[in-house]
């Protein structure tokens, strides 16, 4: 009983300290830990028993954002062949609103710059753990499949989207309208495309 109980306050502080680093981050905030612990309601400590770094609740965080990508392929499985995987995991992209994503990415991380470093390591170690657990999805869904195979396509799309986040940000300032989802789906398509069918 007494474990249950631990676990469940483990639980509950770890939900407190994202919820509100996810608050923070939609208030367009770069926080420091006193900030956040004030925040969450918990000690400087408490976030160290859970996190490494602050950029490790951010990078959770965010990772919990890019979720909707696993979710949309779970959705949209077609079927359990190995030649439909690409089109599934395209499809989930197609049908995530990966814009919106990148946009609270970008000010979860204060808007960075290819020279910024450390908001560079954090958006891809972000996008590195989607990967890694999107294709554990995809080996799921797919137990006849290679599992190699399933990281390298699930790698290559993934940083696929990062390269035209990265051309999308700096063109459109992560500014959401009808234009810069229109750039997206064209990039998005383009970048697809050439994953497909190679160079």
């Amino acid at each position: 009983m007494t474990i249950d109980r631990r676990s469940a306050v483990k639980a509950r502080h770890r939900r407190a300290i994202l919820d509100a680093a996810n608050a923070l981050i939609s208030e367009g905030v770069r926080f420091s830990v006193d900030q956040l612990a004030e925040r969450a309601d918990v000690s400087r400590r408490t976030i160290f028993n859970h996190f490494a770094s602050i950029d490790d609740v951010v990078i959770t965080v965010c990772t919990e954002m890019l979720h909707v990508v696993i979710d949309g392929f779970r959705t949209t499985v077609t079927s359990g062949e190995r030649e439909s995987m690409f089109t599934d995991v395209a499809g989930a992209l197609r049908a995530t609103d990966v814009p919106g994503i990148i946009a609270y990415l970008w000010r979860a991380l204060g808007g960075f710059t290819p020279d910024d470093h450390q908001a560079s390591q954090i958006f891809l170690a972000t996008v590195a753990r989607t990967s890694e657990e999107m294709a554990l999805e995809l080996a799921r869904k797919y137990p006849e499949a290679d599992p190699l195979d399933a990281a390298i396509l699930v790698s290559s799309l993934m940083n696929g989207t990062v390269v035209i986040a990265i051309h999308w940000l700096a063109v459109t300032a992560a500014e959401i309208d009808e234009q810069s989802r229109d750039l997206w789906r064209n990039l998005l398509e383009r970048m697809i495309g050439t994953v497909r069918t190679g160079y």
